[in-house]
């Protein structure tokens, strides 16, 4: 069980208007949602301890991963955020073995595997610089994986990755036991994967729940300023479609 007892985000000039509290049971999903600069990457930051927490306490498996030391944290926990650095001419197998950093351990045949996997096999000797934004993702995830903790922090995984690809990667996370806090911009994809959902906006918590508890018309309108429709999916989630902005509306008629 992941615990967020009171945590108050303490960088980039966010604070939540109240302390965000959260119960998250080992193996399920929690989606970020809400527009761009509400907290979805500091809150993921501040969770892997990259960003300090100005108060608060997050516990996992009756551990708290905020007095952790960096290398028990990594134990623990991965972080893939998004990837706009460069690499001074690593390779994608090198990149991917990082994930195993902190044990100075490479395990040759896991490492096969996960690149496989991943669609990096024909790549693995490429430097990350040449390569296009889904292969970097893709690279990133491994990397990620590589890391082997039972709790994964995702900054935007869908993030320039093909139809293919995007599926078949969360497909293979969700077949795994482990706990995932991603951030998403597609609301339909987060409530497709995800178990919980937690909607951010101007520094307050719109709703958490279900996805059906938060992807509703009025916690969408107040979240991002728009009209949905909102129905059940063939999966049997939420299916929302965007109508326009709210002060578009007359125009959609």
């Amino acid at each position: 069980m992941l615990f967020i007892d009171h945590l108050q985000l303490a960088s980039h000039g966010l604070r939540l208007s109240k302390p965000l509290e959260l119960r998250l049971p080992q193996g399920q999903w929690l989606g970020l949602l809400g527009p761009n600069g509400c907290g979805k990457t500091t809150l993921l930051k501040t969770l892997a301890g990259l960003l300090p927490a100005g108060e608060g306490r997050l516990w996992f498996s009756d551990q708290s991963l905020l007095t952790m030391t960096p290398r028990e944290r990594a134990h623990q926990l991965a972080i893939m955020v998004q990837h706009n650095a460069p690499c001074g001419g690593l390779t994608v197998e090198q990149v991917v073995a990082l994930g195993k950093a902190p044990d100075r351990v490479l395990d040759r045949t896991w490492l096969d595997q996960l690149l496989q996997t991943c669609g990096l096999t024909a790549l693995r000797r490429m430097p990350l610089e040449r390569l296009s934004g889904g292969q970097v993702q893709r690279t990133m995830l491994a990397q990620a994986l590589f890391q082997d903790t039972p709790v994964m922090l995702l900054d935007e995984p869908a993030n320039h990755l093909d139809i293919f690809h995007l599926h078949h990667l969360l497909s293979l996370l969700r077949q795994r036991s482990l706990t995932v806090i991603a951030s998403f911009h597609d609301m339909n994809l987060a409530a497709q994967y995800c178990d919980q959902l937690l909607l951010l906006a101007d520094g307050e918590q719109i709703a958490s729940g279900a996805p059906e508890q938060v992807l509703t018309q009025s916690n969408l309108l107040k979240a991002y300023g728009v009209e949905t429709h909102i129905a059940t999916g063939v999966h049997g989630r939420p299916q929302v479609t965007v109508l326009g902005r709210q002060d578009n509306k007359r125009n959609l008629v």
